[in-house]
């Protein structure tokens, strides 16, 4: 990645120099591209043209292999070489495949056509959007305190747990920012004096309003509700706009607690910069996703959160493409007083608020450092209906807005946010991708009208450079095989979703994410039972391609294609099959794996410790030390730790977990609670950034990606026995009250006929 060095001043105009370099390179990229591939496929035959495709794979794999690849000029080059494979398939594809044999034969190939046109349409954007990106540095603060800006805090919140509030509350008054420049206000949604004069949650939402002023007044922040719930989380923020006067917004979610350096970090954009009307920070969240916790013990997996704030947010930075993403964002009052506050036209109301204001020709950064530890849904219900949200707000403004024609907007801001919105119909893409090959081994469709020697030469390349190309892009921030689980967990649940907003725009609501959930059991989510269907699908599908296999040998190249895509499809199933186990949740207080020093103090043996810190939460410490003799349970312990910027931290504990392996304990500490100690414990858990980093850029571990996908394919073998179960269960069930009502009806019957 490029680095920033220049002066402050000068940061725009090199950026838009920058913008203007990298427009040519793609322009240049991709018509030298289509050049290639044209003459190529003119002048060559398909056996020429499966060593062009195999000779160019390997080409583009041999530079991959190679770290300086993701440098310029050899970055440009392997991006080229993923362009001409691409653009030759679709080409192929568009002019060799698509033959009319049928309607309904045309009907399911013009829908897997149109399947492969968005999958393919998403591989070029990401390539053009990440063909450099930026890692912005931050800009120091002036010494002279009089030039910083005013600073509100805005955390709106709505029903979440007013402990999860306080805790963010905490540490935003924590930031290390001039006290008299720094007002943290918490806007209760929950509150409002509509929601006190509902007869059916008046009582409830009473007791919220008197906790939270009280608990506001007690750690020294202003306290902020309104008279109705109007345009849920942009009518919130933008009321709080009106009662308030700072300079700047930062917006943080309630569970999205703030590290001290966060303003010491992003505010020197916007003194470099009139125009800058926002500066996000990444994303960070403490405790798994549902999908995670499926993991096995001590694995670690890239998620969608890290490849969108690690690789793609930098990618955007690059061409001023930035967008607010609702919370750890820092926005100019004044920029965004000018449309009218936050936009609520979508339940995406932060991408449709920055697409407003890049149309004003404003600008945006993006500092790639963790600096807000968040919560992550807690079960597969909370999951869904968070990315739920996400789809149906970027379907709302891809439908209402002309993205790519859009006045005020640069050529590569249109593209991004046309990709960034065109990314949720993978849904739509991902099902028929499921049912194309069953399309035809059940009915008999003629969808796909190549031989297996075309698809050697044309599609098998293609398909291998895109697995290549993630891995290139996006580096240890993406596992090609597990994003596949992911947006497979997702995509049949979404489908509904995005079809209700293309036929009524309007429609959809905000839905707040649940957060803090506990689970006491483990089971399989009911929502399982959609991968079932498509398991039992492509099962039969397989098995009626063996009969064709036999009846028909003329179509065994196609017998070839779509029983072995059947198997993948079935392999893939099986897999996300394993994701929807939910796991036991009971913990307050997620622990976090930490590194560091503890100096223990034990009072009953008169002697200090040297212990290596194991991890870290709210609640307590956990650390592996050599002591002489053994340690019970509730034994009495001072702690001393320190973090990344040199400041101390005392706490007394108790020891809780004690586990001996040979002269060395591995021991788990309680804090002692104590007001005091609660707000040490917050600046020592959340304040340190650069603990956030060391997590971020941990490499998957403990036997790697073979162990996680024969644990996720053992564990969705489970469920998928578990399903079974469960669906022959209500199925018997049914039938039984069948059979009752039925006798129940004779009886009666044959008591009125008598």
């Amino acid at each position: 990645m490029d680095s920033q060095n220049q002066a402050p001043a000068a940061q725009p105009r090199n950026l838009n120099q920058r913008v203007f370099l990298q427009s040519l390179l793609v322009a240049l990229t991709g018509g030298l591209s289509i050049y290639m591939y044209v003459n190529f496929e003119t002048y060559f035959s398909v056996h020429t043209q499966m060593y062009i495709g195999w000779s160019a794979f390997g080409l583009l794999f041999f530079v991959y292999l190679f770290d300086g690849s993701r440098r310029a000029p050899w970055r440009i080059f392997v991006i080229l070489v993923s362009f001409f494979l691409s653009l030759r398939y679709i080409y192929w594809r568009a002019f060799d495949t698509l033959l009319f044999t049928g309607p309904f034969d045309f009907l399911g190939m013009a829908v897997l056509f149109l399947a492969e046109l968005h999958a393919l349409g998403l591989h070029l954007l990401s390539m053009v959007i990440n063909i450099w990106p930026l890692d912005r540095k931050p800009i120091p603060l002036p010494d002279d305190q009089s030039l910083l800006p005013t600073v509100d805090v805005f955390i709106p919140t709505y029903t979440e747990s007013i402990d999860i509030v306080k805790v963010t509350a905490m540490a935003a008054s924590n930031m290390n920012y001039p006290k008299d420049k720094l007002f943290v206000h918490i806007l209760d949604d929950g509150g409002t004096i509509a929601r006190r004069n509902n007869p059916k949650i008046g009582e409830e939402s009473w007791a919220r309003h008197y906790q939270m002023r009280v608990m506001a007044k007690e750690i020294g922040v202003n306290y902020i509700t309104r008279e109705d719930n109007s345009h849920a989380k942009a009518g919130n923020i933008n009321h709080a706009l009106d009662v308030s006067s700072g300079d700047l917004i930062l917006v943080l979610d309630c569970d999205h607690v703030p590290t001290m350096d966060l303003l010491q970090n992003t505010v020197g954009q916007f003194l470099a910069d009139d125009k800058m009307y926002l500066v996000q920070t990444p994303h960070f969240f403490i405790n798994p996703t549902p999908i995670e916790k499926n993991l096995p013990i001590n694995s670690r997996l890239p998620v969608e959160n890290d490849m969108f704030f690690q690789m793609i947010h930098p990618g955007l930075d690059s061409w001023n493409a930035s967008y607010f993403c609702g919370s750890a964002a820092i926005l100019r009052r004044k920029h965004l007083e000018e449309v009218g506050g936050v936009r609520g036209k979508t339940i995406t109301e932060d991408a449709e608020t920055s697409l407003a204001l890049h149309a004003r020709g404003l600008n945006s950064a993006y500092i790639n450092r963790p600096m807000i530890c968040g919560l992550s849904p807690e079960t597969f219900n909370d999951y869904v209906t968070q990315r739920t949200r996400w789809a149906q707000g970027m379907t709302q403004i891809f439908l209402m807005n002309n993205l790519l024609f859009m006045p005020g907007l640069t050529l590569m801001q249109r593209l991004a946010y046309f990709n960034s919105c065109f990314f949720w119909f993978f849904g739509l893409s991902r099902f028929v991708f499921y049912i194309a090959p069953a399309m035809f081994l059940m009915f008999n469709l003629q969808v796909y009208h190549a031989s297996l020697l075309q698809v050697l030469a044309y599609a098998l390349p293609y398909v291998f450079s895109v697995y290549v190309m993630m891995d290139f892009l996006y580096g240890k921030s993406r596992a090609p095989l597990f994003s596949n689980i992911y947006e497979s967990v997702q995509s049949l649940f979404l489908i509904p979703a995005v079809i209700s907003v293309m036929l009524n725009p309007t429609k959809p609501t905000f839905k707040i994410t649940p957060k803090g959930s506990t689970q006491e059991k483990e089971f399989i989510n009911p929502l399982a039972s959609s991968f079932m269907a498509v398991v039992l699908i492509n099962v039969v599908a397989l098995g009626l391609a063996g009969v064709k296999w036999i009846e028909y040998p003329i179509y065994r190249d196609v017998i070839y294609i779509t029983g072995g895509w059947c198997v993948f499809n079935i392999f893939m199933s099986i897999l996300s099959l394993g994701a929807f186990w939910e796991r036991r949740q009971v913990r307050k207080h997620h622990r976090i794996l930490a590194k560091g020093e503890v100096r223990v103090y034990f009072p009953r043996l008169i002697e200090t410790f040297h212990a290596d810190l194991t991890d870290i939460s709210l609640s307590g410490l956990g650390m592996k030390v050599r002591l002489p003799q053994a340690v019970g349970q509730d034994e009495r312990a001072q702690l001393t730790v320190k973090d990344s910027y040199g400041n101390m931290y005392n706490f007394d504990a108790t020891v809780k977990r004690v586990f001996k392996r040979g002269d060395m304990y591995n021991l788990g500490s309680e804090f002692i609670a104590e007001k005091e100690t609660f707000a040490n414990a917050i600046r020592f858990v959340y304040g340190d950034s650069q603990r956030w980093v060391d997590v971020w850029s941990q490499e998957v571990a403990s036997g790697g990606y073979r162990v996680i996908i024969i644990h996720f394919f053992m564990m969705g073998l489970k469920g998928l026995v578990g399903v079974s179960i469960s669906m022959a269960g209500s199925f018997w069930e049914y039938i039984q009250d069948g059979w009752k009502h039925y006798f129940t009806r004779l009886k009666k019957s044959y008591a009125y006929s008598k």
